[in-house]
């Protein structure tokens, strides 16, 4: 950035003129002058324009306070995030001359001095669309855009607005932000209102939901999250109002990653959630486990496994109960069967797959094979879970990182003990 300096000559009378400094030990010390004004990490705005903000100009008295009354005048002006001002001396022996530093660090729209222009333009630099296109076996497609704007509640919040068409119907008023305190450290709150065909008694399912969770991160990779919500459904001519509140420990990181290349490495999911139906007899009692790991069995091939389970202490809503089949890339359990084959209070199932990344995880794009074998039930909530029917599913897949894609695509072709056959194309992985 330019320096703004110049030697400068001021008689004595003048307005605003330097008084004298104290002496010490008899000998006069001239008073401090600003002599140089430099500004600092000012992008859209001038440096003549930062200097006129501060309301001093070279040859003006450096008085004690001027670095506190420098930075009050450029926070008053609104177009600055953070200020920051130095005194410094030109030279050792020039102790008398001051060379005020000023480092800024501006707000969107700081070029604009109307505050309502530069509340317009902050906004337009926040504000991010992305497209969205989901495919949910048993759903269908869904596509539609999220408007964001990023920061919204400062640093590292958002506030979003998705909506989508075709096989889920939905949009959603949706916030998230950090939080410094001793209870959490990440807050979200979101409000929606969906339809959605519901694949296996092929009725729409209307949801509307208001939620709020807490998260909190522990000690050793763990993190404690926490969910309230308030919901509506109507489903086959029946309206039910519920709360829904919720307690999970998670171990690990539940984010894929490209082509899905964890080794060594365990993810664990336990909680318990409470549903209260107004007008039902109590509250239902949903205990769940998502447990996944992965090991490394030679070269880049990789052993993975899932156990998952999710009960319930009572019979659900039909709109509740827990799906069969389907590939756990799209939220299934059980490949080589359709989505929604069954449905049941509870659910019980496991998987186990061999994946063999063919290309270097240096590569760009990313293919690879696995082998899998899938196990799974739904069954009535007064059935213990040795009585339940388990269904089974095995076969493999190709699985592939496109250049310039940031998540896998695969395809599984799978088949079920009596004889059918049924092919999953998905994006991600389910573990």
């Amino acid at each position: 950035m330019l320096a703004f300096g110049a030697a400068f000559a001021q008689a004595p009378d003048s307005p605003g003129a330097p008084t004298a400094r104290p002496s010490r030990g008899g000998a006069h010390i001239a008073a401090e002058t600003v002599a140089e004004i430099r500004i600092h990490g000012n992008l859209a705005l001038p440096d003549a324009e930062v200097i006129a903000l501060t309301g001093v100009n070279l040859g003006d008295a450096a008085g004690l306070d001027l670095e506190r009354t420098v930075r009050q005048r450029l926070e008053a002006s609104g177009r600055f995030e953070t200020v920051d001002v130095r005194r410094r001396y030109r030279s050792l022996t020039a102790t008398d001359q001051v060379a005020l530093v000023i480092l800024v660090r501006e707000r969107p729209g700081a070029r604009f001095s109307n505050p309502v222009m530069r509340a317009l333009a902050a906004a337009g630099r926040r504000l991010m669309v992305a497209p969205i296109v989901d495919h949910r076996e048993g759903y269908g497609v869904a596509y539609g855009a999220l408007t964001s704007f990023v920061d919204a509640f400062g640093p590292g919040g958002r506030l979003s607005v998705p909506a989508t068409w075709g096989g889920h119907k939905r949009i959603a008023l949706e916030m998230e932000t950090p939080i410094r305190g001793p209870a959490i450290d990440r807050l979200w709150a979101s409000g929606s209102r969906g339809r959605r065909r519901h694949p296996y008694f092929d009725v729409d399912v209307d949801r509307a939901r208001f939620a709020v969770a807490a998260r909190r991160r522990l000690p050793r990779g763990f993190r404690m999250n926490g969910e309230a919500a308030w919901e509506e459904a109507r489903f086959a001519g029946r309206s039910d109002r519920f709360v829904r509140a919720a307690a999970y420990l998670d171990y690990g990181d539940y984010r894929e990653t490209p082509a899905n290349a964890r080794r060594n490495t365990v993810v664990v999911r336990a909680g318990i959630e409470r549903l209260a139906i107004d007008g039902g007899v109590g509250s239902i009692t949903r205990p769940r486990l998502d447990a996944r790991a992965y090991r490394a069995v030679g070269g880049q091939a990789v052993l993975a496994a899932r156990l998952y389970f999710a009960g319930a202490s009572a019979p659900l809503p039909p709109y509740e109960q827990a799906l069969l089949g389907g590939s756990p890339a799209a939220g299934g359990t059980l490949r080589g069967w359709r989505a929604g084959a069954a449905a049941g209070d509870r659910i019980a199932a496991a998987s186990m797959e061999l994946r063999l990344p063919i290309t270097s995880v240096l590569s760009e794009g990313r293919i690879g094979l696995r082998f899998f074998y899938d196990t799974a039930a739904v069954y009535d909530a007064d059935r213990p879970i040795r009585n339940a029917r388990f269904q089974e599913g095995a076969g493999a897949g190709v699985f592939f990182l496109p250049p310039g894609f940031g998540f896998p695509m695969s395809i599984d072709v799978a088949g079920d003990p009596d004889g059918g056959v049924r092919v999953h194309v998905s994006a991600g992985f389910g573990f």
